[in-house]
């Protein structure tokens, strides 16, 4: 069955488009054209089964198309309908079919009214319309006359048609420039706003950017400098991922899935951003899905916290160095009262096996148990002292030192101490500055670090001292307060290439009785010993450890200033000095006086003894002669030996003093007693040389 084809004829694209949809979804084949010069050049060629125009149109209008389709003997026969617009009036419509026009159909039309129109007129073909010879002339222009009838009808229709469009227009105009003027104002208010808008991120303190599809398509300056870029050309278009550190991609990623399903806005979180220079920035982002020159988007904001994190992570160091300095200085008290009970114990046994010694007349085999003995005590004094030195209450006999000096003198010894295949080198400073510390204490320092990197290298290995002066500002000492002071330092340093040690161990490390050793292999008291010394002379250590690498301990000393520097020389003495003048003895355990007097009178000495500061006080006033020296323990009940000494001064006029004790506890006192004092337990030859120096010394103390 053939299929009818419609030419429709109209200016308006929007009403071709609808004729042609509304016709084709009928069954029709569809044609379409402009205006009529179009139309019949094309019907020529092609005849249609229908022709559906509009009235006014460009270059040939409507009726003068009709009358053209109707002259036209290849097309006179086709059926031509007018479709047009409401305003025409029953004369248009009177005209329309006088010069042959099948049908006038006034817009709108229902549809299904319409189709049944154009079906029914191709169905029955063209219908001559003319009643009357004188339409058939009008239509055809036979004569002259019939022509003049012919322009005159028509140029009345159009001028009909013209004027009502010229209102029509002249209405449109007038809403037109209504619309345009609150256009304009709506666009200026939106101009604004955007301006506004665009101010207020452009200026943002915070970085403020847009992604489509993982590719920066927006950044403000605060962006572009939060990730390092010099212009926009370095990120616009790159992929988002590439500035977000390794770690937290996955992460990002099921944020960005999670906000496309949900379409809420993303919750603040903290990540890390990746710099152009490849430097991290902590950041802290949200972000919510946005249409961005029409594309679904997101805008993301964000907020530099490098500087907060860095600020909560110096506080947590800060808050952990002071629970770490809180717990040394409670193991400290600790163990100096430890030592300071055992000092007395060991002032007994030690003193009279150093007595029995002197003036036993046993065999060889007893003085033998005997000389066993008293290295036992001695060794165990030795650990009260290390104990002591770590809580920082022994008292040091500190003089001007050279520790390069100090490092080569010892090389033998420490080599003895480490093993064959164990390389140690020293790297000293030239021109190192000096330090004023306890020689044996510093001596014991590097012997101790030298044996803790022995140990921590099971086979071969390389140790190294090194020395070197060095300056540190007030940053360095900002990072470590209440435990380093900005100035000039003399650098220990003591290196191994052996295990290394975690943060666990490294938590715990300056502990007393803390080893990683088996059982029986240290007495765990090394560093702490070393920590105690160090810190007893003003200084502090800093370590760097890696597993499977090595270990160094850096101990830092302040440098002597050149006005301090002095040439120090030790007084000689004869191994066991002695003297006739009166010592007044005050300690307040019963074996501990007894014993110290005997000494005391063994090397020729007058004894008189108290067992507290009333007592002595009471002997001083009483007591005839002059007693030369007050020898006094520094903490026992009631007057203590510093008050003691005190009020003593104003008794005996001249009397030197020698404090004694096993725990001072005390900064000020420590301070006060420094330069006549004796750290028990107390040998018999420590103790007739500091006797002899003290009496000997020219200034009454």
């Amino acid at each position: 069955m053939k299929t009818n084809r419609i030419l429709i004829v109209d200016d308006k694209e929007e009403n071709i488009y609808f004729l042609q949809t509304l016709l084709q979804g009928n069954g029709y084949e569809v044609d379409a054209t402009s205006n009529g010069v179009e139309a019949l050049d094309k019907s020529r060629k092609n005849p249609p089964d229908l022709v559906i125009s509009d009235i006014l149109m460009p270059v040939m209008d409507g009726f003068a198309l009709c009358r053209e389709w109707r002259r036209d003997l290849r097309l006179n026969s086709i059926p031509f309908v007018f479709y047009t617009a409401t305003y025409t009036d029953e004369r248009d419509q009177e005209f329309a079919l006088s010069i042959g026009a099948e049908r006038f159909i006034v817009k709108p039309q229902e549809p299904d009214v319409f189709i049944a129109i154009i079906r029914e007129i191709i169905l029955k073909g063209i219908t001559p319309q003319p009643s009357s010879a004188a339409t058939v002339r009008l239509s055809t222009g036979s004569t002259g006359e019939d022509e003049s009838v012919y322009l005159k009808q028509y140029n009345e229709a159009l001028v009909r048609k013209l004027e009502i469009k010229m209102e029509q227009l002249e209405k449109t105009n007038r809403q037109l420039e209504q619309d345009i003027a609150a256009r304009k104002k709506a666009e200026t208010a939106l101009r604004e706003s955007e301006e506004c808008f665009r101010s207020l991120v452009e200026l943002a303190p915070e970085a403020i950017f847009v992604q489509n599809k993982g590719l920066f398509i927006f950044l403000n300056p605060a962006a572009l400098k939060l990730f390092g870029g010099l212009k926009y050309e370095d990120l616009l278009g790159a992929e988002l991922m590439m500035r977000i550190a390794p770690a937290w991609r996955e992460i990002v990623r099921g944020r960005i899935r999670l906000q496309q399903e949900t379409g809420k806005a993303a919750p603040l979180m903290e990540q890390e951003y990746l710099r152009l220079d490849g430097s991290r920035v902590s950041v802290e982002t949200t972000a919510i899905a946005v249409k961005y020159h029409g594309c679904d988007s997101h805008l993301v904001f964000v907020r530099d916290i490098t500087e907060r994190k860095r600020a909560e992570d110096e506080k947590a160091k800060l808050e952990n160095q002071l629970r770490q300095a809180q717990k040394m200085e409670a193991v400290g008290q600790l163990a100096g009262g430890v030592a300071h009970d055992f000092n007395n114990l060991l002032q007994v046994i030690n003193g009279y096996t150093q007595l029995m010694l002197l003036t036993s007349s046993a065999d060889a085999a007893t003085k033998n148990q005997m000389e066993e003995v008293k290295k036992a005590g001695d060794r165990a004094a030795n650990l009260t002292r290390q104990l002591l030195t770590f809580s920082r209450r022994q008292l040091q006999q500190a003089s001007i030192l050279d520790l390069n000096a100090i490092v080569a003198d010892m090389q033998k010894m420490l080599r003895r101490l480490i093993r064959e295949n164990i390389v140690m080198q020293t790297v000293s400073a030239p021109s190192l500055k000096r330090i004023k510390a306890d020689p044996g204490q510093i001596e014991q320092v590097i012997m101790n670090l030298v044996v803790n990197a022995r140990d921590a290298m099971s086979g071969e290995g390389k140790l190294t001292i090194s020395t070197n002066n060095v300056e540190l500002d007030e940053t360095y000492a900002r990072s470590r307060p209440n435990e380093v002071r900005a100035g000039s330092y003399v650098m220990l340093a003591v290196s191994d290439t052996g295990c290394g040690m975690d943060e666990k161990v490294m938590a715990h490390m300056f502990e007393p009785f803390f080893t990683t050793k088996e059982q029986g292999q240290g007495t765990g008291l090394g560093l702490a010993t070393v920590y105690g010394i160090v810190k007893q002379s003003g200084g502090f250590i800093d370590v760097e450890s890696n597993i499977g690498e090595g270990t160094t301990f850096r101990v830092y000393l302040p440098q002597v200033l050149e006005k301090d520097l002095t040439l120090e020389e030790g007084l000689a003495t004869s191994s066991m000095p002695r003297g006739t003048e009166t010592v007044l003895l005050v300690e307040d355990l019963e074996n501990v006086r007894s014993l110290v007097m005997v000494m005391l009178q063994s090397i020729g000495y007058t004894v008189l003894s108290a067992s507290h500061g009333i007592e002595a006080l009471e002997i001083a006033r009483h007591h005839r002669k002059t007693i030369h020296l007050l020898l006094t323990d520094v903490v026992m009940p009631g007057i203590s030996g510093l008050d003691l000494a005190k009020r003593m001064s104003a008794l005996c006029p001249g009397m030197k003093t020698l404090f004694m004790s096993g725990y001072v506890d005390d900064a000020i006192i420590r301070d006060a007693m420094k330069d006549c004092y004796i750290q028990k337990p107390i040998a018999m030859g420590d103790l007739s040389r500091k006797v002899r120096e003290v009496l000997d010394s020219g200034q009454g103390k």
